[in-house]
C-alpha cells in the first residue's frame, strides 16, 4: 500500500474518534482530500529535493488517542529541567499530559488551553505546506496561547515523542495569538526517546498584533532514529516584532516549512537558525518571508554544520510585494562541511516587485579554516578539541542571542557534546 492509500485508510479508521473541537470532521476530510489531489511531496519537487522523504514509505499516519502509562513514564525520563519563570505544558505523542504540566487557564493576561481550534486553511495555502494539512486532518489536541493587550508571560511547550512511527504518528499543534502591545516569550521543545524510530508532524500558527513582541525559541532534540516534519505560519502586524530562534540537533530526517507574512507597516521578523548534524542525519528548511506592507524588515541568519555523511539545506525565500516600499531584508546563510561525505545547500532567493527596497544576501559553504586549525594545533591543542572550538565559533553568535540563561546553557552543552563526540575516522579526514 502506497503512502496516500495508507493515509486515507488511517484517516477513515480514526475520523469518528477525533474531536470536532480541534477541527470539524468535514474540515478534516477536506484536508485529506486536498492532500490526495496534490499528492504528498516528492524528491522531484524543487523545494523538497533535499528533504529525506523515504521514511514516509513505512510510517503510520493515525495518531495515538490516549497516553499509555509507559509512554508517560518514558516522557518523564527525558524531560529537561524546568525554566525558572516559565509555565510548562507537556504533550506526549501529541496528547496533553496534565500530570506533567501546569494547569490550563488564565494568568497575567495570557490564556492557555488544550482544545484550540485549528484554522481550516492551515496547510492548504500552497503545495509546500501539505504537512500542515496533515495536522488539521489528524491532530487529536492542540495547545492555544492567547495574550491580551499589554500582557507579559513566559510559556514552555514540551512535545515528547515516544511511539514508534510504524505504530502511530504524533501531531503537536500550537496556536499563538499576541494582541496589541503584549509581550510573550515562548520556548517550544521537541524531544524523544533514543531507541524509537518516532514520527512527529507539528503545526505552529502564530498571529502577532500591532506593537506586540514575541520571542519564540524552538529546540529540536529528538531521538537519533526520529522523523520530524513541521510547518510554521506567522502573520506579523503593524510595528510588531517576531524574534524566532531555532536549534536543531536531533532526528534522522527533519524538515521545516516556514511562511511568515509581514502584513502591516513596520512589521519585523528576526530569524536565526542553528543546525549541527552528524552520521547520516538530514535537516532541510524552506523559509518564505513575504513583505506585504511598507517599512517592513527581515533579518535572517542560518548556520549549519554537517559532519559524517550528514546533509544540511536551507532555502531562504524573500518576497517583496508591490506595496512593500522602503522595506529591507538581510540574509546571511552559511554552512560548514565537517565530514568526508557531508553535504550542504544554502540558497538565498529574492522576488522583488517594487524598486524602493533594500535587499542583501550572502551564502557560503566551506570546510574548517585550515590556517586557524593549524594555529590551534601549533599551540598544543589536541586535534579533536581544536575542531570542536572552530565549530563552536561558527555557531556562537546565534546561540548567544537566546536571552534565557539556563536554556542557552543547555544548548551550549548539547552542542559541546555533539562536537566532542565525533568519530575518530572523521577527525582524521579533517586534518
Amino acid at each position: 500500500m502506497n503512502a496516500l492509500a495508507r493515509l486515507a485508510a488511517d484517516h477513515a479508521a480514526v475520523i469518528d474518534s477525533l474531536p470536532p473541537a480541534i477541527a470539524a470532521h468535514a474540515v478534516r476530510r477536506a484536508a485529506v482530500e486536498a492532500i490526495a489531489t496534490r499528492g504528498l511531496p516528492g524528491a522531484r519537487e524543487e523545494n523538497w529535493r533535499y528533504a529525506n522523504l523515504k521514511p514516509l514509505d513505512v510510517v503510520r499516519f493515525a495518531p495515538q488517542l490516549t497516553i499509555d502509562p509507559a509512554a508517560l513514564e518514558s516522557a518523564r525520563s527525558v524531560l529537561p529541567a524546568p525554566i525558572a519563570g516559565f509555565d510548562r505544558y507537556v504533550f506526549v505523542d501529541g496528547l496533553f499530559a496534565g500530570a506533567l504540566s501546569a494547569a490550563p487557564g488564565s494568568a497575567r493576561g495570557v490564556t492557555v488551553g488544550t482544545r484550540a481550534s485549528l484554522d481550516a486553511d492551515f496547510g492548504l495555502e500552497g503545495g509546500d505546506t501539505r504537512f500542515g494539512a496533515l495536522v488539521v486532518a489528524f491532530a487529536p489536541e492542540a495547545l492555544s496561547i492567547a495574550a491580551t493587550a499589554g500582557a507579559e508571560r513566559g510559556i514552555e511547550v514540551l512535545c515528547v515523542a515516544t511511539a514508534a512511527g510504524a505504530e502511530s504518528a504524533s501531531y503537536p499543534a500550537l496556536t499563538l495569538r499576541a494582541d496589541a502591545g503584549s509581550r510573550l516569550s515562548v520556548v517550544e521543545r521537541h524531544v524523544g526517546v533514543e531507541d524509537r524510530a518516532t514520527f512527529s508532524n507539528a503545526a505552529i500558527d502564530v498571529r502577532i498584533g500591532p506593537g506586540a513582541q514575541v520571542r519564540h525559541v524552538r529546540v529540536q532534540q529528538l531521538g537519533a532514529q526520529a522523523v520530524h516534519f513541521e510547518t510554521l505560519r506567522a502573520v506579523v502586524g503593524a510595528d510588531a516584532e517576531y524574534a524566532l530562534d531555532t536549534i536543531a540537533l536531533g532526528a534522522q530526517a527533519a524538515r521545516t516549512t516556514l511562511h511568515a507574512r509581514l502584513a502591516e507597516r513596520g512589521a519585523r521578523i528576526r530569524y536565526g537558525s542553528s543546525v549541527a548534524l552528524d552520521g547520516a542525519q538530514v535537516n532541510d528548511t524552506y523559509a518564505v518571508v513575504e513583505h506585504a506592507a511598507p517599512d517592513t524588515e527581515t533579518t535572517e541568519d542560518y548556520r549549519g554544520i554537517a559532519a559524517g555523511r550528514a546533509r544540511v539545506a536551507f532555502n531562504g525565500h524573500i518576497v517583496m510585494r508591490p506595496l512593500a516600499a522602503r522595506s529591507a531584508s538581510r540574509q546571511s546563510l552559511r554552512s560548514l562541511l565537517a565530514g568526508p561525505g557531508a553535504e550542504a545547500d544554502v540558497r538565498p532567493q529574492l522576488e522583488i516587485y517594487t524598486d524602493d527596497v533594500k535587499a542583501s544576501h550572502g551564502a557560503t559553504a566551506g570546510k574548517l579554516d585550515g590556517e586557524m586549525l593549524f594555529y590551534l594545533l601549533s599551540r598544543g591543542i589536541e586535534p579533536r578539541t581544536a575542531k570542536s572550538l572552530l565549530k563552536w565559533a561558527f555557531l556562537t553568535e546565534l546561540v548567544a542571542r537566546i536571552a534565557i540563561p539556563e536554556l542557552r546553557g543547555e544548548i551550549e552543552r548539547a552542542f559541546a557534546r555533539r562536537f566532542s563526540g565525533e568519530d575518530a575516522v572523521i577527525a582524521r579526514e579533517l586534518v
